[in-house]
Parts: structure tokens; sequence; C-alpha cells
């Protein structure tokens, strides 16, 4: 199979011609006059090439197919999976997974959970996120995720919370003293019994760390 892309024509032609100048800056010309028309056609599938688009015609895509979670100013990989969801989450609004992919999408994750209210034994018609344990707090990025949650979620689910999972580390320190103290006699002219007395103490101290409440709205 032969590659359009390196496919010179001057590799096509007999060797006697090969070395004639005036052919091969013809077969140089046309070599990239092709190119550059390949290059038009791959970019004229627009949504099947949106990975090969400029940032600017991206954006407009954004704005034509009403995406649900963009901004200017992500990344241009970012940009293109906003726009490649658009249509999908326009079809699948109101369902669990169109959610869970959102949240994966605003977050970068793959390990977003997202729970209904009978999961977890909450009112009817709620539900909640949980997100893992490298997730980002930003009050920005909150407030555009709840912005493109309202474009995606079922109208009469309601978020009820956003749990960020944290891994804290604490150490636990134990001690332990034994005293003991008794009667030793050295002379005596009585003879008797004498009790030896000991005992043992141990202590153990714990620290806990109650709930702490990010935000709540």
């Amino acid at each position: 199979m032969i590659n359009l892309w390196e496919c010179e024509p001057l590799k096509l032609m007999p060797l006697a011609f090969r070395k004639d100048e005036y052919i091969q800056a013809t077969s140089y010309a046309l070599w990239k006059t092709a190119a550059m028309i390949l290059e038009k056609i791959e970019r004229a599938g627009v949504y099947a090439s949106i990975d090969l688009l400029p940032e600017k015609i991206v954006d407009l895509l954004a704005e034509e197919l009403r995406a649900q979670y963009y901004d200017t100013s992500l990344p241009p990989d970012e940009k293109g999976k906003a726009v490649k969801k658009a249509l999908l989450w326009h079809c699948r609004a109101g369902t669990v997974s169109a959610v869970r992919e959102l949240t994966n999408l605003v977050w970068r994750s793959e390990s977003a959970k997202v729970q209904e209210w009978f999961e977890y034994g909450s009112a009817p018609y709620l539900f909640r996120i949980i997100l893992g344990t490298d997730m980002s707090i930003a009050e920005e990025l909150i407030d555009a995720f709840l912005q493109a949650l309202w474009k995606v979620k079922n109208t009469r689910s309601h978020l009820e919370s956003i749990t960020f999972m944290r891994r804290i580390d604490s150490t636990l320190y134990a001690g332990a003293a034994r005293h003991g103290c008794g009667n030793i006699v050295i002379t005596d002219v009585w003879t008797g019994e004498y009790g030896m007395h000991s005992a043992l103490h141990s202590g153990v101290g714990t620290n806990r760390i109650s709930r702490i409440r990010i935000r709540e709205g």
C-alpha cells in the first residue's frame, strides 16, 4: 500500500528522469501541494477529527454543540474530551452514567462514584458523589462542576453531597510501667510473715479527628 503522505512523484519516475532539476522541482511542488490537500481533507471531517482541529475551531464546536462542561482555559486534550462527550451527554441526559462521566471529566479521574438515595438510605431523589483521595477541592472547580451538573442530571434528582476521601496517617503511642514495694527484714528476733505488694500500671492515649465540612450549600 502506498502512503500518500510519503509518496513523492519523483520516486515513481524512471532513474533517467530523476536527475533532471526541473523534474525534481516539479515533483517537490506537487508533493507539498498534495500534503496540504490531504491535511485539509482530514480536517473536513470535523466531528470525526476533533483531535486534529486547531483550538479555535474546537472552541466554536463547543459553542455549537452547547457543551455542558467547557472552558477556553482548559488544556487542548481536555477541550477535545468535553466536545466529544457533549452529544453523548445530550442523548443520555438524566442518567447516572452521564453524571459519572461528567464527574470523571471535571476531576480527571476514572474512579468517581455516583450513589442514588436507595443505595445509602437517604431521602428519595437525592444522590451523592464520592471522589478519591487525590482530588482537588478548589472552589472554582466545584462551581464549574455544579453549573455543568444541572445540564446533565435528572431534573427531579438533587445532589446531596460531594465527598472527598482523604487518607490521614496517625501514630498511636502506648506505655507501661511496673512498681513494686514490700518489707525486707535484716535482723528480727520475731518470726512472722511479711507481705510483698506489686502493681502494674499501663496507659494508652488516642486522638480522634472529627468530620470536617469543607462546604455546605
